[in-house]
């Protein structure tokens, strides 16, 4: 139960994490000359870093097995934000970026998780 919790909470920092950076992301956008062409990659980024925070985080308090727990938050984690963006619009369609973007995270939540688990 208390790895339950664990994972949790990781999943939790991470979208916080995403909130706040996606946030000041966008009063950049609204308010200076930052190109909107950067979308796509901002936001990957952002997602990737805050999956890895969020193994990271987790894997630290379970100290044990970290890329499996990590990977875990991080396969969590974009299946709840896909679902998010499916119930959210109108014509999402699930292609082959999504699905690039689904590893990535997913894998930066293992290695997030490793390095956790390893963080003295």
């Amino acid at each position: 139960m208390a790895k339950t919790i664990h994972i949790l909470k990781g999943l939790g920092y991470a979208y916080i994490i995403t909130l706040i950076v996606l946030l000041i992301y966008n009063l950049l956008l609204t308010y200076t000359n930052v190109s909107a062409d950067s979308v796509s990659i901002v936001t990957s980024f952002i997602t990737t870093v805050s999956a890895a925070f969020g193994g990271f985080y987790s894997c630290k308090h379970i100290q044990e097995k970290g890329l499996i727990y990590g990977f875990i938050v991080g396969v969590v984690y974009i299946i709840l934000l896909i679902t998010m963006f499916y119930l959210a619009k109108e014509n999402y369609i699930f292609d082959i970026t999504v699905l690039y973007k689904a590893i990535l995270v997913s894998v930066a939540g293992g290695i997030g998780g490793v390095l956790g688990v390893n963080f003295k």
